[in-house]
Protein backbone atom coordinates (compact mmCIF):
# COMPACT_ATOMS: atom_id res chain seq x y z
CA UNK A 1 0.00 0.00 0.00
CA UNK A 2 2.69 2.51 0.96
CA UNK A 3 4.82 1.55 -2.05
CA UNK A 4 1.93 2.32 -4.41
CA UNK A 5 1.36 5.67 -2.69
CA UNK A 6 5.02 6.61 -3.07
CA UNK A 7 4.96 5.70 -6.76
CA UNK A 8 1.77 7.72 -7.33
CA UNK A 9 3.30 10.68 -5.52
CA UNK A 10 6.31 10.42 -7.84
CA UNK A 11 4.06 10.42 -10.90
CA UNK A 12 2.21 13.53 -9.70
CA UNK A 13 5.45 15.28 -8.85
CA UNK A 14 6.80 14.55 -12.33
CA UNK A 15 3.61 15.90 -13.93
CA UNK A 16 3.78 19.04 -11.80
CA UNK A 17 7.43 19.58 -12.76
CA UNK A 18 6.53 19.25 -16.43
CA UNK A 19 3.77 21.84 -16.08
CA UNK A 20 6.12 24.25 -14.28
CA UNK A 21 8.74 23.88 -17.01
CA UNK A 22 6.17 24.58 -19.71
CA UNK A 23 4.95 27.73 -17.90
CA UNK A 24 8.52 29.00 -17.51
CA UNK A 25 9.32 28.38 -21.19
CA UNK A 26 6.09 30.06 -22.22
CA UNK A 27 6.76 33.07 -20.00
CA UNK A 28 10.31 33.45 -21.31
CA UNK A 29 9.12 33.23 -24.92
CA UNK A 30 6.45 35.84 -24.18
CA UNK A 31 8.98 38.18 -22.56
CA UNK A 32 11.41 37.70 -25.45
CA UNK A 33 8.65 38.54 -27.93
CA UNK A 34 8.07 41.79 -26.02
CA UNK A 35 11.77 42.63 -26.34
CA UNK A 36 12.83 41.97 -22.76
CA UNK A 37 16.45 40.94 -22.42
CA UNK A 38 16.71 37.71 -20.45
CA UNK A 39 19.78 36.86 -18.39
CA UNK A 40 22.48 38.56 -16.37
CA UNK A 41 23.03 42.21 -17.27
CA UNK A 42 26.23 42.97 -19.18
CA UNK A 43 29.08 44.22 -17.00
CA UNK A 44 30.63 47.51 -18.06
CA UNK A 45 33.63 49.47 -16.84
CA UNK A 46 31.25 51.87 -15.08
CA UNK A 47 29.90 49.02 -12.93
CA UNK A 48 33.30 48.16 -11.45
CA UNK A 49 33.75 49.68 -7.96
CA UNK A 50 36.43 52.28 -7.21
CA UNK A 51 38.26 50.08 -4.69
CA UNK A 52 39.09 47.64 -7.49
CA UNK A 53 40.53 50.44 -9.64
CA UNK A 54 42.57 51.62 -6.66
CA UNK A 55 44.36 48.25 -6.29
CA UNK A 56 44.31 47.06 -9.91
CA UNK A 57 47.66 48.70 -10.85
CA UNK A 58 49.34 46.67 -8.09
CA UNK A 59 47.93 43.52 -9.66
CA UNK A 60 49.12 44.52 -13.13
CA UNK A 61 52.63 45.30 -11.85
CA UNK A 62 52.81 41.91 -10.14
CA UNK A 63 52.80 43.13 -6.54
CA UNK A 64 49.47 41.38 -5.87
CA UNK A 65 48.11 38.11 -7.15
CA UNK A 66 44.39 37.44 -7.67
CA UNK A 67 43.84 36.05 -4.18
CA UNK A 68 45.52 39.01 -2.53
CA UNK A 69 43.62 41.46 -4.74
CA UNK A 70 40.36 39.77 -3.80
CA UNK A 71 41.22 39.95 -0.10
CA UNK A 72 42.23 43.62 -0.28
CA UNK A 73 39.10 44.53 -2.24
CA UNK A 74 36.89 42.30 -0.04
CA UNK A 75 35.53 40.45 -3.07
CA UNK A 76 35.53 36.90 -4.34
CA UNK A 77 38.17 35.72 -6.78
CA UNK A 78 35.43 34.95 -9.29
CA UNK A 79 34.32 38.57 -9.25
CA UNK A 80 37.93 39.73 -9.60
CA UNK A 81 38.38 37.50 -12.65
CA UNK A 82 35.18 38.97 -14.14
CA UNK A 83 36.42 42.54 -13.60
CA UNK A 84 39.84 41.72 -15.09
CA UNK A 85 38.15 40.21 -18.14
CA UNK A 86 36.14 43.40 -18.67
CA UNK A 87 39.25 45.57 -18.43
CA UNK A 88 41.28 43.52 -20.94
Amino acid sequence: MSNAFIQMSGVFAELELGMIRERVKSGMANAKAKGVRIGRPKLTKDDIPAIFYRHYPSYVSGELNVSELARVCDMSRTRIYRYIKVLK
